[in-house]
């Protein structure tokens, strides 16, 4: 749902239906208007700090020393982690008056230190090479500059190359002294923010050296490769808020805020994690020096002087830390490695999670839901889950139930769950302010509340007016709130019913920039400035905490966030907010989910129709179209839309939804094959396509296409009135990558194509040398496909071979973690011009799947086979059905009847 952004609309909604508006950009900040961001963009001479030599410490995988300039001492620590990590923090003495809030939970596990292989001293610089050796950190004394490169010995990332490092101190305020405007209280429109410890902003400059290209920093409602900012616009904002139906092509931050950058060149990746959850503005820039202090430098550690490329990243941020993290490669899937090791994966999802969900705001009542449900069957359209927003609770109160609309919930659940479907229901961090509400008077005895400086609790307007915000930082509140989703606390729930958590950056429709005052009080102390950008994270993982132990860990949780940060992915889904019914809020799905999925959090997808709006039956067609090859795949729709369900369109649109559908689920046991192997090695299942051709700079900004794992390459149509379109091929290094139609299996050639997309028809291709799993008996649920036999479709490559695997489990518990599951490797080899294999190996796991291999699709056969053989585990040898088309290429393999749990081998002859 979350429409509302500000105080004067939740006015309007008590009043009359919401009426759609455009986002009012007088709302929110500029950088002009924030008091540190104008203050750090504004340096143009380098800060003057200096290493002090003597100061030099070392320790194992620590070495540390103190920088100055005229003004400060800062302590500078390199520490050096496991797998081609190395981080940076710069931080105040520790005679400080107060520490500096580091964002801990984000963590999947403390970073795992590895003792550096050497370090030399020198009188002007410093050389620490990393243990595994294959990360080097020189450091430039005077200027101070942290150098850092791979394990080829290439520069390719440094710190303070421009001289922008300034750290403001915390201070007690002194009469009479005179400080710079908005450094002890700043004003934005009617609103005054009092800095309890002065202003404490700090910020550095990050230079990808020899990168051109550079992605991340999300949420943003634009291109998927870095934008030049300097000059031009504001700087990326990350700073988590309620916006309201958001703009294209702008800066401006939205809901979810990960300070993260990934540098891209042919065969070279680095990524750089700045740790920190305050308000964080990054100016960026590519370009190229040849001289000047970057210059000087790069020709002493390098030799080089003239043509280098950079980009260039400025980060500011309001509070907390510089603490950098980076992932030195080398290539684009170690630096996605690297960084889950720190910031965790999502855990395999339930298998519902990943097929198609339905919601508005709202569905009416019980009859409502029942009808919905019914729809989807009646018109053989598959469904996993229906989702209910804010009207389903008793006057906005969570956890609670409209007695007249849903008076029995637990029987409304149980009757979706029959038909193998699940539910959903919205539970947001506002708390009705109601000494009736059960949540409210116990939150406000047991002291659970967000306080004010005068330790009050901070009071603020959302849906329900007048509300109270949960300090996730408190242990109390964590353990009451996991309480909540106990199966008898929640009346109404059971495993059945998973949990949407939004409005939750969090929204304050009263509050200055519809979010909570900065001035506010966490638990410990801390400030609300210094851990904005989490308390969505820390919300969601609360939420898990209590789905996990209503079934004592059984069960897989699922949760959606609207807000997130670092270390989100561990518990929660994203999707990308409050999208408009118009083509270029469907265009800009894919770039803003694939720089959610390079920055670490896999689970996404844009509101399907858009959330605003009543789009016409082209663009739902589309869009459909689209949001079946991401990986949340969500209709949703605002309360004064038309109805969308699918059947209330014309006979050609409902096909074109039911056939995105259809193709959605055929492809489940892939898409659940590259969550698991995501929850392995960090990579995502969305991809852009330089993760698969990392040679191949010509796809660098390519944001209309994406790989689906690396099997599969969609070019969904997003742009109006269009029946053609340009498509990539690429064809790797020694260009023999093939590719095939997915639909009719027949190779298509060429490097760059154009394709007729007539509005039934999605541009959708299959990797040759992959192999992919289907589903092809379509049924009304995930939940009862899951022991489905498998049709497998292998594409071969130039030397005609092709490999797969299957991962396979309960789709429910988490009994996967004790080897309760199936994993199955497939590998198509052409033995001779006369003879291929293909061979299906049980690999891992104890689950006794009961999925069978029931046809085989090969594309890219040049001749009919003679016979086709199999040979099954203590089996004789059995002839099989087949069929070939020689204008497609397609060898069709019949009931091969071979189980995941067992191995076999299928011979063909020619």
């Amino acid at each position: 749902m979350t429409a509302g952004s500000s105080w004067t609309v939740l006015l309007l909604l008590f009043a009359a239906p919401l009426a759609v508006q455009m986002v009012k950009r007088e709302e929110f900040k500029t950088c002009e208007q924030s008091a540190f961001c104008k203050q750090h963009r504004a340096i143009k001479e380098p800060t003057g700090y200096e290493l002090l030599a003597a100061s030099i410490q070392h320790d194992g995988a620590v070495w540390t020393a103190q920088l100055q300039n005229s003004q400060n001492t800062l302590k500078l620590n390199v520490v050096g982690l496991a797998d081609s990590t190395v981080r940076i923090q710069i931080d105040e003495p520790e005679t400080s008056i107060r520490k500096r809030y580091v964002p801990t939970p984000s963590f999947v596990a403390l970073p795992e230190e590895l003792a550096f292989e050497s370090v030399e001293n020198g009188q002007q610089e410093a050389k620490i090479v990393g243990g595994n050796q294959k990360l080097k950190v020189v450091i430039t004394y005077k200027p101070f500059l942290v150098s850092v490169f791979n394990e080829f010995d290439e520069l390719v990332a440094q710190v303070n190359r421009d001289g922008k490092l300034k750290v403001e101190e915390f201070r007690v305020k002194e009469e009479g002294k005179e400080y710079p405007e908005g450094f002890w209280e700043e004003r934005f429109k009617s609103f005054t923010d009092h800095k309890q410890h002065g202003s404490s902003s700090v910020g550095v400059d990050i230079s990808f050296v020899n990168f051109k290209t550079a992605y991340g920093l999300p949420e943003h409602a634009d291109a998927f490769a870095l934008r030049n900012t300097v000059g031009n616009t504001d700087p990326y904002r990350l700073y988590n808020l309620d916006v309201f139906e958001y703009e294209l092509n702008n800066p401006m931050a939205l809901y979810v805020s990960i300070p993260y950058i990934l540098a891209h060149r042919a065969n070279r990746s680095i990524g750089a994690l700045w740790f920190n959850a305050a308000e964080t503005w990054v100016d960026t820039e590519s370009s190229v020096t040849s001289k000047g202090l970057f210059g000087k430098m790069l020709d002493k550690v390098t030799g080089a002087s003239d043509n280098v490329p950079h980009f260039d990243a400025h980060f500011m941020s309001e509070s907390g830390m510089v603490d950098i993290f980076f992932f030195v490669g080398p290539t684009v899937k170690d630096v996605q490695r690297q960084n889950a090791k720190l910031t965790g994966t999502t855990p395999l999802p339930p298998l519902f999670s990943i097929g198609y969900h339905q919601c508005r705001w709202n569905y009416n009542d019980e009859q409502d839901v029942a009808a919905v449900n019914k729809g989807f069957d009646d018109h053989d359209m598959p469904m996993d889950v229906i989702w209910l927003d804010i009207e389903h609770t008793d006057g906005k109160k969570y956890f609670t139930w409209d007695k007249h609309k849903f008076p029995t919930p637990a029987d409304m659940v149980s009757k979706v769950a029959e038909k193998g479907r699940k539910m959903v229901t919205i539970v947001d961090p506002h708390i009705k302010k109601d000494d009736g509400y059960y949540v409210y008077k116990d939150a406000k005895d047991k002291g659970l509340f967000v306080k004010r400086t005068d330790g009050s609790d901070f009071e603020g307007h959302c849906w329900p007016g007048a509300s109270e915000y949960l300090d996730f930082w408190h242990p109390d509140t964590r353990s009451y709130w996991k309480d909540q989703f106990s199966f008898d606390r929640y009346s109404g729930s059971s495993s059945n019913l998973h949990i949407w958590n939004d409005m939750n950056e969090p929204s304050v429709f009263s509050g200055p920039e519809i979010t909570m005052d900065k001035e506010s009080i966490h638990y410990g102390g801390i400030e609300h400035r210094e851990v904005h950008n989490m308390y969505g994270m820390m919300y969601t993982s609360a939420t898990f905490d209590g789905l996990m132990a209503r079934t004592d860990g059984k069960e897989r949780p699922f949760i959606l966030s609207r807000a997130g940060f670092i270390g989100t992915q561990r518990t929660a889904a994203i999707w990308t907010g409050d999208n408009t019914a118009d083509w270029g809020h469907l265009e800009i799905a894919a770039p803003m989910t694939l720089s959610l999925s390079i920055a670490g959090v896999p689970f996404v997808g844009a509101d399907v129709g858009g959330f605003f709006g009543n789009p016409d039956e082209q663009l739902l067609s589309r869009w459909y179209q689209t949001g079946a090859f991401q990986p949340f795949f969500r209709a949703h729709a605002h309360i004064d839309t038309r109805r969308r369900e699918p059947w209330l369109f014309s006979e050609q649109t409902q096909g074109i939804i039911r056939e995105a559908l259809r193709t959605r689920y055929a492809l489940l046991p892939y898409w659940y094959t590259l969550f698991q192997q995501h929850s392995q090695n960090g990579v995502p299942p969305m991809r852009p396509l330089f993760y698969e051709f990392e040679s191949d700079d010509s796809l660098l900004e390519e944001q209309k296409q994406w790989m689906v794992g690396s099997g599969i390459m969609a070019r969904p149509v997003v742009e109006k009135d269009t029946f053609n379109v340009q498509v990539k091929l690429p064809r790797g290094e020694k260009k023999t990558e093939r590719w095939y139609e997915w639909i009719s299996g027949a190779e298509v050639h060429g490097e760059s194509i154009y394709v007729d997309a007539p509005i039934t028809f999605t541009p959708v291709y299959q990797r040759g040398g992959i192999i992919i799993p289907t589903w092809q008996r379509i049924r009304r649920s995930a939940t009862l496909m899951k022991d489905d036999p498998l049709t497998l479709y292998v594409a071969l490559d130039s030397n005609r071979n092709s490999k797969g695997e299957i991962y396979l489990d309960d789709g429910t518990t988490h009994d996967y973690q004790s080897g309760q599951f199936v994993k199955t490797s497939f590998n198509y080899k052409t033995e001779s011009s006369r003879e291929a294999v293909l061979e299906g190996e049980h690999v891992d796991g104890k689950y006794a799947a009961k999925n069978w291999v029931e046809r085989v699709v090969v594309r890219g056969v040049e001749s009919s086979p003679k016979k086709v053989e199999i040979t099954r585990v203590s089996d004789p040898v059995q002839p099989l059905e087949f069929s070939y088309d020689r204008d497609s290429k397609v060898l069709i393999i019949r009931k091969p009847e071979a189980l995941l749990t067992s191995s076999f081998k299928i011979h063909i002859e020619f």
